[in-house]
Order: structure tokens, then sequence, then C-alpha cells
């Protein structure tokens, strides 16, 4: 591949910049020239971006308050026509743009051939199929918003997805297609197993939001209290926090709150005490895979687990863990009870998966089959 190709990054979420920087910083190791388009509004602070970085292209966007509000909308349209206004000044090698929003799949299909030589769509996320009020999701501006993404999918060469789910979902052809799951930038952690034989130990990561099954973890939690005694050890904060902390006072399930924890070490004392880590989400929550569930792989914890496609096929096929259907929940925590010590003794395994699936070098390896052949040779 000679020097010299320029490619663009686009995304309009603060929370898809990392994804976006892995990417680039790759096709920036096999020479080419990247430049990434992004939004001058933090998303996640509500507020205008304070730090900038060399070769990033920041559009000037319309802040809003609320994620769910039709301003929001209008800052992703609005970003979405002035990310073309200034692309389609140049000639790209390969536009690499992130979906969500769906309105940029949309600024692609403009730019292909036109601007653009080569194009890949990475779905991150699905929405309105991620809202969890179905009823919401068929109204007729969600249902525009939906079509903004699935009648452009056709102009990328490439669409990559963030779990296999959504490429089931959107009915994408396999052979157009790849699954690049979003990647923790760490080795595996090899942790010694510091277990209890009168209590199972459970570890929650993460953010404790609206779309966490409080409910579903306290019963189960509940049917396991009564076969053997169980703690959570709560490493992570949020707004459902005190709901989460009462329905476990409730069913008087014994609790360690943390709070967040950003030190490695201090999460691999907690974790080496867990014999689990939980990852339940509501009913209609479209999602593969979660960053959470990484986490405790990447420790070598198996899971408990309620979150369709990705996650339950890998739980099924490789014994990682136990899942847990909503309506199967005694049967989950006796299965949990019994399989409890003969699931420690797959942790090297569990890490093993980890480090083929969901490390920086499986990230690249999936540019490398599938992005780096569209721009070779140009």
């Amino acid at each position: 591949m000679r020097e010299g190709i320029k490619a663009a990054i686009v995304t309009d979420s603060t929370s898809y910049e990392p994804r976006a920087e892995y990417v680039g910083e790759y096709l920036a190791s096999h020479g080419c020239q990247v430049t990434w388009v992004e939004s001058d509004f933090n998303h996640r602070e509500k507020k205008k971006r304070t730090i900038t970085k060399e070769n990033h292209l920041y559009i000037r966007s319309v802040p809003y308050k609320k994620n769910l509000s039709f301003r929001r909308f209008y800052y992703h349209w609005d970003f979405s026509r002035k990310a073309y206004a200034c692309l389609k000044k140049e000639k790209w090698d390969l536009l690499y743009v992130l979906i969500p929003a769906n309105s940029l799949a949309r600024t692609a299909a403009r730019l292909k051939g036109r601007a653009a030589r080569a194009v890949v769509l990475d779905v991150i996320d699905l929405w309105p199929e991620s809202l969890p009020v179905k009823a919401l999701q068929r109204t007729w501006p969600m249902e525009a918003w939906r079509k903004l993404r699935d009648q452009n999918l056709a102009c990328a060469d490439r669409i990559l997805t963030e779990c296999d789910l959504y490429r089931r979902i959107l009915h994408l052809p396999e052979e157009r297609t790849a699954v690049m799951y979003w990647p923790k930038d760490q080795k595996p952690v090899d942790m010694d197993f510091r277990g209890d034989r009168e209590t199972i130990h459970i570890a929650y990561l993460g953010s404790v939001n609206h779309i966490i099954d409080i409910e579903g973890i306290a019963e189960l939690l509940a049917y396991i209290n009564q076969r053997k005694k169980v703690k959570l050890h709560i490493i992570g904060t949020g707004e459902s926090l005190e709901k989460f902390q009462n329905a476990l006072k409730d069913r008087q399930i014994a609790f360690q709150l943390y709070g967040a924890v950003y030190d490695e070490n201090v999460k691999k004392e907690i974790f080496s005490q867990c014999s689990f880590g939980i990852n339940m989400m509501r009913r209609g929550v479209c999602v593969g895979i979660t960053m959470k569930s990484v986490d405790y792989l990447c420790y070598g914890l198996p899971l408990i687990n309620n979150i369709p496609g990705d996650t339950w096929e890998l739980v099924n096929r490789c014994g990682i863990g136990v899942n847990c259907p909503w309506d199967e929940l005694p049967a989950a925590a006796e299965q949990i009870v019994r399989e409890a010590d003969k699931l420690q003794e797959k942790r090297g395994q569990i890490r093993q998966l980890y480090e083929r699936l969901f490390t920086r070098e499986a990230m690249e390896d999936v540019l490398r089959r599938n992005v780096l052949p569209l721009i070779e040779n140009h």
C-alpha cells in the first residue's frame, strides 16, 4: 500500500470516539493520512469541548440537554449536514462512519462516489431498536429515523457491527459484514481466586441505570440466598443506585458498595473474591454484548447473564457461566449454586476467550481482513 491514502473517520458521539481513535491509529500505522471528524459538543458532559487534538476536525454543533428529545435529533441532523458540507470539499480514499447517528448513513451515501471512493459503516448501536419502550419505537419519528439508516446501508463497501445480533436484526449479508467487538485496551488479568466456601460472592460492575434489570437481579440473588448465602459487590454508581440498594435491602441481600473504581489493582482485589460477574438487563434492550461483560471476561470471571444474542451464545457454546431466562430464575439460581465451584476451573479458558475476541489485537485483525483490502493498491 502506498503512502498518501486519505481516510476520514466520522462520529458525532463522545462515547464512540475511543473506537474511532483505535481505527484511525491502526490506519495511520499502515500509511494512511487520517482525519477524524467529530463534534465540538461533549454529549456526556452536555457542554462544549475544551480539549482538542491534532488531525481532528470539530464540527460546530447544536447543544442539547436530554438524551431522548427532539433537540438531540436536530443535533444529529445538523451535524450530519455540516459534516457532508465539510467532507465533500476533498477526495477521500476511505470514509469510515460510525452509526448512530442514523443520519450519518445518508451522509455516507451522498458522499460515495462523489467525494469518497470506499465507504465503511460501523454499526455500534441500533436506534430506535434500543429504546426500552416498544410502543415508542413504532411512532412515526422513530420509524423515519430507522429508515434513514436502513435505506442507506447499501452504500457501504463493508459493514462492521459491534455484535452479531445487530447483523441479524438488520438482515445484513454475511459476505459484506463482519463483527468487530468493542475492545478493552488491556491484557487479560491473571489473578488468584480467593473463594469463600460459605458464601457466593458476585460482582456488579458499571453504571446502575434505567436499562439494568434491577428487580431481576434482586430476585435472582434472593433465590440463590435461599440455597446458599450470597453477597453482591457493587463497583459503580448511577441514577438508579438508590433503587438498586433498596431492592437488595428489601430481599435481605448482603452487599458492599465501592463506588466508581478506576484503579485496576483495586478492581482486581475485589474481583478475586468473586465467583461470578453479573450482567442482567431489562427486557427489550437491544444489545448483544456490553463492556460490562467484557470486563468480567478480562479478569476470568464466569458470567451470570440474561443478555440475548452474542453473550448468550458464548455462555452456552463455551460454558463460561450461567444464562438466566427471565421466567426461569429459580432454576438459574439452582444452577449457579450447583456449578459455582466447577466454573472457577474455567477462568484461564475465559481469559483466552477474551484475548481472542475482545482485545485491541482482535479488533486490528478484523480491520486487516475487512478494511485494508478496500484501500490497498490505491
